[in-house]
């Protein structure tokens, strides 16, 4: 006999965001969703963002967010001891739904758990499956109940599969630069003075990413190419959960103005990640940079299989932005890119390359989706 099937209110929901641009986008989707049903509990992994949407939080990106074979190795017992914690929290708190945000490694772990443990699963921001370890495919078809991409050919790789799979739009095309008060002279100006910037001094943007490793290896080479272009303000984003102590420079760092710097700054350098696509749709001019270890830059180039690095470079399918990945992210490299990006036919070119961007990420909205998809009723099978 076939079993009936009803279904139930989502009244309590579980977030695992492992990295600060999860939390980040998952915060708004948070937001949307209490607007839409305001009764709803939220509980999970996050940070700063998720926190101030009332999610409360029993961990913190800070914490979690460990980039690179060498990397996780050494943190390899944190990870199993928060795993099983987190799994505990889960029975306790027995939500209606988990929200899955990125974090592949250890989300998806999760999910298979998960999925054992009779919960509904989605994921928000899918695993760069299209880039390697393609055949995780399967294994989100079989413990995912709904996957929310943020990229238009992602939707590709799952096809064929019994997975209810959505492109969403990317959240960072939700908002687009305006004209605010901080575009106007006084409003610069005020920015500047606020921050201890040179009122007339051309702003050199650096983003050394979100994770200790990152910082470790990036900033002393950003801090060397910012010494070789002197007629530049170096100004040093401070990342989500990141403190000036993450931070051994005496250039000028900054907390929560990161977008306000893309739109002051005359060029920057940015690590690998959501921020190239977010420098890029603010239209700085960018040249990206990266660093890891060894054993992990050698496993990912033989496994990897993708041209590029940058999601604006993927998604326009060129080397829209220079990329200085490992051996070439050295400061004089770093400097030449940038002197070429800052040149009028480097800045033109970009002009036409974030235009094009916008309007292949057009599908506005993907906040708002993502939340009405996760309120949706959970099945019941009787």
């Amino acid at each position: 006999m076939t079993p009936s099937i009803s279904s139930k209110r989502v009244e309590k929901i579980y977030i695992l965001a492992g990295e600060p641009s999860g939390d980040e986008h998952v915060a708004k989707v948070v937001q949307e969703a209490l607007q839409l049903q305001p009764e709803l509990t939220f509980r999970g992994m996050g940070g700063d963002a998720m926190d101030a949407q009332g999610v409360v939080l029993v961990e913190h990106v800070r914490n979690t967010a460990i980039m690179g074979f060498a990397e996780v190795i050494s943190k390899l017992w944190f990870i199993r001891g928060l795993f099983h914690r987190i799994q505990a929290d889960i029975l306790r708190f027995n939500p209606d739904r988990i929200l899955l945000v990125d974090y592949p490694g250890f989300n998806l772990r999760m999910a298979k758990w998960a999925k054992k443990n009779g919960f509904a699963v989605d994921m928000y921001i899918s695993p760069q499956v299209w880039a390697w370890k393609r055949h995780r495919v399967h294994q989100i078809a079989r413990d995912i109940d709904r996957l929310n991409v943020i990229l238009p050919f992602e939707p590709d790789s799952y096809r064929g599969l019994d997975l209810d799979v959505e492109y969403v739009g990317h959240p960072l095309a939700e908002s687009r630069p305006s004209a605010e008060s901080s575009h106007s002279q006084s409003g610069q100006a005020q920015w500047r003075k606020t921050h201890g910037i040179p009122e007339k001094q051309p702003i050199l943007a650096l983003l050394p990413g979100s994770r200790p490793q990152e910082i470790q290896r990036l900033l002393p080479v950003l801090e060397e190419t910012a010494r070789a272009l002197p007629g530049h303000f170096p100004v040093i984003a401070g990342a989500p959960g990141r403190t000036l102590a993450d931070y051994p420079t005496d250039l000028r760092v900054v907390f929560g103005e990161t977008q306000a710097l893309y739109r002051h700054a005359d060029a920057g350098i940015v690590t690998s990640g959501t921020a190239t696509l977010e420098a890029a749709l603010a239209g700085m001019p960018q040249v990206v940079a990266y660093r890891t270890s060894s054993l992990t830059y050698q496993v990912a180039k033989a496994f990897s299989k993708v041209k590029y690095i940058s999601l604006v470079n993927l998604i326009l399918n060129k080397e829209a932005v220079p990329e200085r990945i490992q051996d070439q992210c050295t400061s004089q490299e770093l400097t030449d890119s940038l002197k070429q990006i800052m040149s009028p036919e480097g800045r033109s070119n970009m002009a036409k390359d974030v235009e094009a961007l916008r309007s292949i990420l057009a599908k506005d909205g993907a906040s708002g989706r993502v939340a009405r998809n996760l309120i949706r009723p959970v099945p019941i099978r009787h």
